[in-house]
This record gives structure tokens, C-alpha cells and sequence, in this order.
């Protein structure tokens, strides 16, 4: 596995300073986005970059299911699948009979907070598969100037 490769002589390093944080999500907005060599620059392995970037919460790639859409943003978020499954299993509560009233409330405000976190999870999934989009972009255009100063 090539990510999971550490240089023997690269020390080991578990904790992150303010400062390796900064530089990684600095070099990450200026389209550094390759985690090898993000890990050359910080002297971390790849997958430990790939872990930060999830626990800061920046986005480092869409994967497609058969059923869902999710970003890679750590833990914190829930899927459309999970936000599916907890407004189904409201729903199927609602449907009991014997509920008192501020169950049934509770229960319909679920239902609420679920629709309206589907949709700013789509919306914030488009935002970052065009940022991410960009970012590529912006390293493409890197490349051509460098070729253009090479060829120049």
C-alpha cells in the first residue's frame, strides 16, 4: 500500500502543533492536494495527513455509493443514508398509536431538522465538489505555468 509507506527515517509524530496545522491547511487552499506530498513537506505519513484533513474537517474527496453521496468530513456529519434512516424510524414512531403530546412534538420536530439537514448537506456537498474542482484547476494552471517558465 503506497500511502500507508513511512520513511524509515521520517521520525514519528503524534500530535500536531498549531503551526503544522496552519501549514497544511495552508498549502491544502493553495491546491497542495496531493497527500504525498503534503507528508514529504510536514514530515507525517500520508494517510496521517488524510486523517488530519477528515478531523479538521476538510473535504479530501467524494466517494459514490449505490446509495449515497458522502464527504469525507470525519465523523460529525451524517450521511444521506443516516439522515434517511433517522426520519424513517421517526416516522414509523409517528405512526404508533398511544403517543402523548410532546412525544408527537418531539417526533415532528425530528422530521423537520432531518429534511432541512438533507438539504444543506446536498447544497454543501456541490460546494465542495466545486471546490474541489477548483482547487484541481488551480493546480492544472500551476502546472502549465511551470511548464510555459520551463519552455520559456
Amino acid at each position: 500500500m503506497k500511502g500507508n509507506i513511512v520513511n524509515a527515517s521520517m521520525p514519528k509524530k503524534y500530535f500536531w502543533t498549531r503551526e503544522e496545522e496552519a501549514k497544511l491547511l495552508e498549502m491544502w487552499k493553495k491546491g497542495v492536494t496531493d497527500t504525498e506530498v503534503l507528508a514529504k513537506q510536514l514530515g507525517r505519513p500520508p494517510f496521517g495527513i488524510k486523517r488530519k484533513l477528515e478531523r479538521m474537517g476538510v473535504v479530501v474527496g467524494l466517494q459514490k455509493s449505490k446509495t449515497t453521496t458522502t464527504v469525507a468530513l470525519g465523523k460529525n456529519l451524517l450521511t444521506h443514508e443516516e439522515a434517511l434512516k433517522v426520519l424513517a424510524a421517526a416516522l414509523e414512531l409517528l405512526r404508533q398509536p398511544g403517543q402523548d403530546r410532546f412525544e408527537l412534538q418531539r417526533l415532528r420536530t425530528l422530521v423537520d431538522t432531518v429534511q432541512v439537514y438533507d438539504s444543506i448537506l446536498e447544497k454543501f456537498e456541490r460546494w465542495a465538489e466545486i471546490e474541489n474542482r477548483l482547487f484541481e484547476m488551480e493546480k492544472k494552471i500551476q502546472d502549465l505555468q511551470r511548464t510555459s517558465k520551463v519552455q520559456a
